[in-house]
């Protein structure tokens, strides 16, 4: 059986402005209002959301540079510290030595995340899921894979509650069961979300194909014997892609080449079995 695997952020979804709102509310209401200085200690909303893009560009151009080097939602948390910092991160090592190194309640900034997210989707869950657009081509991707017979789950650092709903046909109407949005309850490392998938699918671990926009996680998984493939067109940094190469990890570098590059894969896989 082959499996596609697909991380849900930057990859099935562009969540960098969900990612910001949600984050930056949770971080005023971890130190403070009065005590932060990012995006001036506002409060975003629906209504005001538009006048902080263009009042604070350069706050967000600041979180976009920093974007490429999350991992999971706690690292949401350090980004919001490093703009109030006015600190600028250039490397996967600098970002995760400082994530080491600094105080944070990480567990505190966790679940002040997930009960933003869950507060705004209450609030209005069109306008919330306006903040993460799907990608087009990757949903009628993923709708082809699934006419052919492809397994298809998402292997996310997400929570599984939070993005299940957006699945549904009045949404992004994408074509996967909840039960295979394998989420963070799965831990860190994606490696065991893969071994589930191996496991429970039933798949050889050459049969799965995994397409995630951050390097570490394919690193991280590619030991498995899996084939891993670095989505290009969101997040992933030059740097990133230029390792990727280096490592003889395939780089998917438009969202217009997804469908038929991953076939390709499983053609070539097959002609050679």
């Amino acid at each position: 059986m082959k499996v596609l695997a697909l991380d849900y952020d930057g990859v099935i979804v562009d969540s960098e402005m969900d990612a910001l709102f949600v984050s930056h509310n949770a971080y005023l209401q971890l130190i403070g209002n009065n005590n932060s200085k990012v995006f001036g200690g506002e409060k975003f909303t629906f209504q005001n959301w538009a006048d902080i893009q263009k009042k604070y560009a350069r706050d967000i151009a600041h979180y976009r540079s920093l974007r490429p080097y999350i991992r999971a939602a706690t690292d949401y948390g350090l980004i919001q510290k490093l703009l109030e910092e006015k600190n600028y991160i250039s490397t996967q090592v600098e970002f995760d030595q400082y994530r080491n190194t600094v105080k944070f309640e990480f567990d505190k900034f966790y679940e002040l995340f997930y009960r933003e997210r869950k507060r705004l989707q209450e609030i209005s869950f069109q306008k919330w899921l306006a903040l993460e657009p799907a990608y087009p081509e990757i949903v009628g991707g993923i709708k082809k894979f699934v006419q052919e017979g492809v397994k298809v789950a998402v292997a996310t650092s997400n929570l599984r509650d939070t993005i299940a709903r957006a699945f549904l046909p009045q949404y992004y109407n994408i074509p996967i069961k909840e039960e295979d949005i394998l989420d963070i309850s799965f831990g860190e490392d994606k490696s065991n979300q893969i071994k589930y998938m191996n496991s429970f699918y039933g798949a050889k671990f050459a049969e799965i194909y995994f397409v995630d926009d951050q390097l570490a996680h394919l690193v991280q998984t590619r030991p498995l014997g899996i084939n891993v493939l670095l989505a290009g067109w969101s997040y992933a940094t030059s740097q990133q892609k230029r390792k990727a190469n280096k490592q003889n990890i395939p780089v998917i570098e438009k969202t217009a080449d997804f469908y038929p590059t991953i076939k390709r894969y499983m053609n070539k896989a097959e002609n050679h079995a």
